[in-house]
């Protein structure tokens, strides 16, 4: 998510249109219950890629059902990458579901993977690769999660390594760098994740690879801004103009925000 207090009115209003262009893309492929799939990460993508293709982008408004009469039609942006981003986002979310079905079993979680099955059987015809892959590393991950003693960096490592894989589909020229910044990036989330997740996992005893070395808040800041660096690195060398400021605002600060809610700086 970008840090609003960084951003221009008309970078707001850019970085809302991309979101909802995603959005109304997941409505559009998807149907309805789709747009709970919904993520700023891949809102990220979907600007990144604009920013280094510039592809031909449709704009537009819609009304929304999220925010209803009397409100105004949204304003959309959306390209051809805004369709891939919608199509990970639905097997991505899967995914997520699946495990939590296998954590916990919960009644929710049933629910979320039969309302979604549909959603990704349609995906899987749209990106057959990408969905194999994604299904072959978070089989890999929970493996890793199931061993007791193994690499506390692995899953991290692997799910950066799908990430930069998803990341590279159809990039050309810039594949290479785009799976470089993937892999950084994802496993930056995954990291992110884990150390958002602390309490709850140490409570219920989920894996969580900060838990299992028994990291503390200043541990975890510290390895997160490692993470965060070799991101920078590779972000840093694409040739982006479009959107720069705004992606920033995104990398370099509004990835913290939730860290920083859950351990308030000293």
């Amino acid at each position: 998510m970008a840090d609003a207090g960084a951003l221009s009115e008309a970078e707001k209003d850019r970085y809302r249109a991309l979101y909802c262009g995603l959005c109304f893309a997941l409505r559009d492929r998807y149907g309805q219950l789709s747009r709970a799939c919904l993520t700023y990460d891949l809102t990220f993508f979907v600007m990144l890629c604009a920013s280094l293709h510039e592809p031909v982008e449709r704009m537009g408004t819609s009304h929304c059902m999220m925010h209803p009469a009397p409100s105004a039609p949204r304003v959309w942006a959306r390209s051809e990458w805004t369709d891939y981003a919608a199509d990970l986002s639905v097997a991505l979310a899967y995914h997520k579901v699946l495990d939590d079905v296998a954590d916990d079993g919960s009644t929710k979680a049933r629910a979320a993977e039969r309302l979604l099955a549909r959603a990704y059987r349609r995906a899987q015809e749209r990106i057959p690769d990408a969905c194999a892959d994604i299904e072959r590393a978070m089989g890999a991950i929970r493996e890793i999660e199931r061993s007791e003693g193994s690499d506390p960096d692995a899953a991290a490592r692997e799910f950066g390594g799908l990430l930069g894989r998803l990341f590279a589909a159809g990039q050309g020229f810039w594949s290479n760098s785009m799976e470089a910044f993937g892999c950084a990036l994802g496993r930056f989330v995954y990291l992110m994740d884990a150390a958002v997740d602390f309490a709850d996992d140490a409570a219920s005893g989920s894996y969580n690879p900060f838990v299992a070395i028994g990291a503390t808040p200043d541990a975890m800041r510290t390895a997160l801004a490692l993470t965060a660096a070799d991101m920078a690195e590779t972000y840093e060398r694409l040739p982006l103009v479009q959107d720069k400021h705004l992606m920033d605002a995104v990398l370099y600060s509004g990835v913290w925000a939730q860290f920083n809610r859950t351990y308030p700086p000293h």
